[in-house]
């Protein structure tokens, strides 16, 4: 076995380490247990860092070498192959081994948290609408008291044709003005209810959250496991969608993964069910007709409004956390935020654009210096976040 390479040789970006592990290394190997890989916390106390760097560079290649620990490894896991990642510099592959190491620690508690979470999610305030709703009822309330004030101002000239005419309903109605005004109040409860009930239904409504065919962990996935979103959701980088995870890419793992911490091999076997995987041969069912997993929409704009994901994401930098919440911690997943024009705007006006850290902006940082200053704090609304036609055209 190669020489141990202890951990405080590696000198790399524990920030830009965790990024990459978490798009390159967290579908196959957890810092503290074996998954499909092996756990990587101790990896530089137990392998070299030259031998690591050219085994996640290139694993082929250095088992072709001959190297015996290469073959070993590619042994133990029965053959199965581990992509080779060439495009990783070897900066890169010490700033992942400087994350495994940075992570491996022991996590300080913040006191008075004993559990070691922060921050909670506040529940959805409705309180403003009610207070309006409230409003709106009082206003109705005094004019129908006017209405029946003069009701009764005007009883003695209703003419007797009139009476005979009317149903006894309406003499009734007619006769009893608190009749009229029960039925207004009625009538406009229900009617705002049912205004509220259709404004609800453009699904902008915060803490959505249907069942789904298959109970899906984030928090085990996301959180536990530190898969980075866009792992799975790889639209959402390069398109204005992003997109729902195929089949196949869950089973990128769940080939070799068929129980879950959380509810053993039933949801698990739904995905095979799907893609027609027989889990006791190892192998797909040959001439299965697959069928698509029905997951249920949470997220939904109007039609009349325009987002694209790439923008926010690959141009933006803005973290899948802003908009979605802590999904790493929801077991099940809702809808976070309210996704009303007001809140987009809000966060236009507020949100700085990272233009020193991002060359997307290159060229528009030098005419946004010029004209704002060069120690000016630049935002989206700056840019022509508030124009209307960038969401409505």
């Amino acid at each position: 076995m190669p020489a141990k390479s202890q951990a405080q040789e590696i000198e790399g970006d524990v920030a830009n380490g965790k990024s990459l592990f978490n798009s390159q290394c967290a579908a196959c190997h957890k810092i503290d247990r074996k998954v499909v890989g092996p756990a990587l916390g101790d990896v530089t106390q137990r392998r070299e860092t030259e031998w690591l760097i050219a085994w996640i560079k290139n694993n082929e290649e250095l088992r072709s070498s001959g190297d015996a620990d290469a073959i070993a490894i590619f042994e133990e896991y029965n053959g199965s192959i581990m992509p080779a990642f060439p495009a990783l510099s070897d900066q890169d592959v010490m700033d992942i081994l400087a994350y495994t190491i940075d992570a491996a620690k022991p996590k300080e508690v913040v006191p008075g948290d004993p559990d070691g979470s922060v921050g909670t999610v506040e529940e959805d305030d409705n309180s403003i609408f009610l207070y309006i709703l409230g409003a709106i009822l009082l206003f109705l309330v005094i004019l129908l008291a006017r209405v029946k004030n003069t009701l009764k101002s005007v009883k003695g000239d209703l003419t007797t044709t009139m009476m005979e005419d009317a149903n006894v309903f309406t003499r009734t109605a007619l006769k009893n003005p608190r009749v009229i005004t029960v039925l207004t109040i009625v009538i406009a409860v229900v009617f705002f209810q049912q205004v509220y009930v259709n404004l609800m239904a453009v699904n902008v409504d915060t803490g959505y959250q249907p069942s789904q065919p298959i109970k899906f962990s984030h928090e085990l996935h996301a959180g536990e496991n530190q898969i980075d979103c866009n792992y799975c959701h790889s639209g959402a980088r390069k398109s204005k969608h992003s997109n729902i995870p195929s089949a196949n890419v869950c089973m990128n793992c769940h080939m070799y993964i068929n129980e879950g911490p959380k509810y053993g091999t039933e949801e698990i076997s739904k995905i095979y069910a799907a893609v027609g995987w027989d889990a006791d041969k190892g192998q797909y069912i040959e001439g299965y007709e697959q069928k698509p997993i029905k997951w249920v929409r949470i997220h939904k704009l109007p039609d009349l409004a325009y987002f694209n994901h790439a923008q926010h994401v690959t141009a933006g930098n803005v973290e899948c956390q802003t908009c979605h919440g802590p999904i790493e911690e929801m077991e099940e997943v809702y809808q976070y935020s309210p996704l009303t024009m007001g809140w987009c705007i809000d966060c236009h006006r507020e949100t700085k654009v990272q233009v020193e850290s991002n060359s997307y902006y290159k060229e528009m940082h030098a005419k946004l210096k010029e004209k704002y200053g060069a120690e000016a704090e630049i935002t989206v609304e700056m840019i022509g976040g508030l124009e209307c036609g960038k969401c409505h055209y």
